[in-house]
């Protein structure tokens, strides 16, 4: 018998055991962001508004990419740490547009 919704997620799977080992959950932001290269804000929790980027920069290995899918971080204050920002639906940064 089919688990409920089964049938309208035909190429969805559940998640391998092998699949599992590669997620990593973190008690902080901070302890997920030490050594990554990017961030992805999917989110509008204030627990991102308020995090300390110059911290965050220092902790990334560069170059060091911000995505904000919600457009509330300060973009250019951002780009003056020496983050890549790209926002959705927001100009990409100047040295990667094409001329």
């Amino acid at each position: 018998m089919q688990e409920k919704f089964d049938w309208d997620r035909p190429l969805m799977h559940r998640a391998e055991i092998s699949d599992m080992e590669q997620v990593t959950v973190t008690a902080t932001a901070m302890d997920a962001i030490t050594g990554s290269h990017a961030i992805c804000v999917l989110t509008e929790w204030d627990e991102f508004k308020s995090l300390d980027f110059v911290a965050v920069y220092q902790a990334m290995v560069k170059p060091a990419f911000v995505f904000d899918g919600r457009n509330i971080l300060d973009h250019a204050a951002l780009r003056e740490m020496g983050f890549i920002v790209y926002g959705i639906g927001k100009p990409m940064d100047p040295f990667v547009r094409k001329s």
